[in-house]
């Protein structure tokens, strides 16, 4: 795994990459996005992304998911500890979802290697880093790929 891990954080956008073809070539292609609530990602809904399968993870949704469980907590211990859980019994799926989608989102990251966001992986391949717009990421990636062509 460790191994696994130093090749993908090898793979950014700067860094030497696999040839592959590029993103435009007509196959559906996938694209994980690791992002956080302070900097959100644009640019999802653009007519380039309807071959692809987007995936988008909130990798700081177990912090908010923790806080909110803990907001307006009682002060005495005994009293915190029996409201949180009753809090955490009447989680349902709904309200699990982005702490789910956060955690699966994290483990993902620490296998791509990702070690800051946002971060856009394509085909669980290659990284770009330090763009928010969807379709700018995509085009650097197409980009680059032109280039390692030649």
């Amino acid at each position: 795994m460790l191994a696994l891990t130093h090749a993908l954080v090898g793979l950014t956008f700067f860094g030497p990459l696999i040839h592959s073809l590029p993103v435009w070539a007509g196959d559906v292609f996938s694209i994980e996005v690791f992002t956080t609530s302070e900097r959100p990602v644009n640019g999802a809904d653009h007519e380039q992304l309807r071959k692809a399968t987007l995936t988008t993870y909130s990798v700081d949704g177990l912090d908010r998911f923790q806080s909110a469980l803990s907001e307006g907590l009682p002060a005495d211990p005994e009293a915190a500890k029996a409201e949180a859980l009753r809090r955490v019994q009447q989680l349902d799926d709904t309200r699990m979802a982005p702490a789910r989608n956060s955690a699966i989102g994290l483990a993902k990251a620490v296998q791509y290697g990702v070690d800051r966001y946002p971060a856009f992986v394509f085909d669980g391949r290659a990284v770009i880093y330090g763009v928010t717009d969807l379709v700018e990421a995509l085009d650097r990636y197409d980009a680059w790929q032109r280039e390692q062509a030649r």
